[in-house]
């Protein structure tokens, strides 16, 4: 399974944190719960409030599973995902070609 690095921004004037009934949808989408229906798995989540920044570290088998289910994200600010994969995976895989 592949790593989806999300990296989401918005302003103050859209922040969640400011708009309770938003925050409590915010709150009921992004946990592992929620994660499992849509197929992804929350490997990390990293937010920094005063930067208006979120970040998350999903696992998921596509990146169509990952966008849908930082769709909330992707409504209130830019949201940008990148596919990836961890040091081990590579080098496993580098080293996989190498030996061919």
């Amino acid at each position: 399974m592949a790593l989806y690095l999300v990296h989401h921004s918005h302003t103050d004037e859209t922040c969640p944190a400011k708009n309770p009934k938003l925050l409590r949808i915010f709150a009921a989408h992004i946990n592992q719960a929620n994660g499992d229906k849509y197929g992804v798995k929350i490997v990390a989540d990293f937010v920094n409030e005063p930067e208006h920044t979120v970040i998350l570290i999903l696992e998921a088998d596509s990146i169509d599973k990952a966008h849908n289910f930082v769709t909330p994200l992707i409504n209130v600010g830019p949201t940008t995902i990148k596919e990836g994969y961890t040091c081990e995976q590579v080098a496993q895989q580098c080293l996989t070609d190498n030996d061919s």
